[in-house]
């Protein structure tokens, strides 16, 4: 497996677990449901970073 497999398994990953605790297919969500929780998960580890490199 390639870097950016790995890379685009792990950005993925917290949507993926999310989707399948809630029991909920790939048809039914269409990619919204997941693609929210990774933006927050992200967003918020990649915010706290920033807070506290550049204060």
């Amino acid at each position: 497996m390639t870097l950016l497999h790995w890379l685009e398994v792990g950005f993925l990953y917290p949507g993926d677990i999310i989707v399948k605790k809630l029991g909920v297919t790939i048809e039914e969500d269409g990619g919204i449901l997941r693609s929210f929780i990774n933006m927050c998960v992200w967003g918020i580890i990649t915010g706290t970073t920033a807070f506290y490199v550049f204060i």
